[in-house]
């Protein structure tokens, strides 16, 4: 049996580098089918990046996938902001042959299974797909049915009908390790961002946990919230073979919670510190900054750690509680200095736009970033995605009646929203918090001194100009000094890019 997995990556912005990832869950997905059925099954994997101003260009690339591997089974993984690129593609397999079965997965089948199925999609799978598109794929080649393989959901009669949940994977060292000789890891090199906004490392991407037992309303719920670890070995033992077998120094750990189990984490560390060699890595995503000690810090730090990404969301106590991310503002900021003291480059993630949000908690929010030692800051807007307890309450208060609608924002963009200040105003304290953060002489001090020893000379210049196009400034506006010296250039660049299409970060 041949199956095409396809994985989406969309955006509604019009950027110079798309933020395109090799799909790990792919690489889950098919090392399960293979351990299940052998060589029974012949697999290839795709990454569509999409925009809404590329759709022949993409059905045309969907069609040659198709004509070139000719598949049985086509699975697809997609974000909720792929709504639009899924249908697309699955209108495309059916047209291209109306009996390929078509499967979707990921964050937007989960969901909202019941929307995603209004695509020509024959069935999603709910949470943790890897045994449940298995099984599937073991009925199909049985020719038997598979409305009642577990996991699954499918309409019947135009109604959803969901099959009992499938448990979670509890021993993550008996899973089949990812099917790293199904992506082309240089095919992601030169071409795309990392998540760190690395354009030129040839990098893997490492889950070594999966679950988080936070419960944020605005987060998704596809691993479930459990937290569930592989061992440290194990984990080394793939860093170890993807270093001896691929030549891979990048690493980029895309846990949830890597540093929930501190002992674990720090074994890690000791493994790769004792191993001698040379890696790099970065955690984009995945730790939470009020866990952090100091001695998982240095040893981070001496594994070879140079980047990190803390996510503070919003500064504000009242939010953080209304949220139930419920982090401790304060251990949170020492664990910030103490990484940016290790020599690790920080960034921290800001959300704008919560509910009841006031403009003086907002005003907050920019305060603790502006005090902070982060060398980089990212200010998005909340977005209310649908299958989320946050949307749901915003839908309480009489906002997104149109699920069409929310299913185009995206968090870089500004949108109407349920907080207490205008989206005019909401739109400026974004740009606010960019020029304050970044336009002083000290942060772009710190900058250009720690970038250098993680990111390209090309790579810093996509930082600063990130900043310089999403402020809002021009460079009339700014004092003379050594801040408008130093950014000159990026802001007669950003001329071409301000005046073609917005641009934000």
């Amino acid at each position: 049996m041949r199956i095409l997995l396809i994985d989406i990556l969309r955006t509604t912005l019009d950027v110079i580098w798309p933020a395109v990832e090799h799909s790990l869950g792919l690489l889950y997905l098919a090392a399960a089918v293979r351990r299940e059925h052998g060589d029974r099954v012949e697999i290839t994997i795709r990454t569509l990046v999409s925009n809404p101003y590329t759709a022949e260009t993409e059905q045309r690339q969907v069609e040659q996938w198709l004509d070139e591997f000719q598949p049985v089974l086509v699975g697809i993984r997609s974000l909720t902001l792929g709504a639009p690129a899924l249908r697309l593609v699955t209108e495309t397999v059916k047209a291209w042959d109306p009996d390929c079965v078509i499967t979707a997965g990921g964050p937007f089948a989960t969901d909202a299974p019941e929307t995603a199925l209004a695509a020509p999609v024959d069935c999603v799978a709910i949470g943790e797909g890897e045994s449940t598109f298995a099984a599937l794929v073991g009925r199909l080649l049985a020719n038997d049915g598979w409305d009642d393989v577990p996991g699954l959901a499918f309409l019947r009669d135009g109604k959803l009908v969901r099959t009992d949940p499938r448990p979670l994977i509890t021993d993550l060292d008996t899973a089949a390790p990812p099917a790293w000789d199904l992506v082309d890891l240089e095919a992601f090199n030169n071409r795309y961002l990392t998540f760190t906004s690395k354009v030129f490392a040839k990098h893997a991407n490492i889950l070594s946990t999966r679950g988080c037992p936070y419960r944020c309303m605005y987060c998704h719920n596809i691993l479930g919230k459990s937290f569930r670890a592989r061992s440290p070995g194990h984990v080394f033992a793939e860093i170890r073979h993807l270093h001896d077998t691929q030549g891979v120094t990048d690493f980029q750990f895309v846990d949830d919670i890597f540093n929930l189990d501190l002992d674990r984490a720090k074994a890690i560390c000791d493994l790769i510190i004792a191993s001698d060699l040379d890696l790099t890595l970065s955690f984009p995503n995945g730790v939470r900054g009020d866990r952090m000690d100091t001695e998982l810090i240095e040893k981070m730090a001496a594994a070879g750690t140079r980047f990190m990404s803390y996510a503070v969301e919003t500064a504000s106590p009242r939010l953080q509680k209304m949220i139930r991310k419920n982090l401790d503002l304060d251990r949170l900021f020492d664990a910030i200095e103490q990484t940016t003291r290790a020599g690790i480059i920080t960034r921290g993630y800001f959300m704008l736009g919560f509910p009841g949000e006031t403009e003086a908690e907002a005003l907050a929010t920019i305060d603790y970033a502006n005090r902070s030692a982060l060398c980089g800051a990212t200010f998005f807007t909340v977005v209310y995605y649908p299958g989320t307890e946050l949307y749901e309450f915003a839908r309480s208060l009489g906002y997104f009646q149109d699920e069409e609608v929310i299913l185009e924002r995206e968090y870089v963009q500004v949108s109407d929203g349920p907080y207490d200040f205008t989206v005019d105003r909401l739109r400026e304290l974004k740009r606010q918090a960019i020029r304050e953060f970044a336009f002083t002489e000290a942060r772009l001090d710190q900058a250009l001194t720690m970038l250098p020893r993680y990111f390209t000379p090309r790579e810093i210049d996509a930082f600063l100009m990130a900043y310089v196009v999403s402020s809002g400034v021009t460079l009339a506006e700014l004092p003379a000094g050594p801040v408008h010296d130093r950014l000159e250039r990026y802001f007669l660049a950003a001329e071409r890019f301000s005046k073609k299409a917005d641009f934000y970060v």
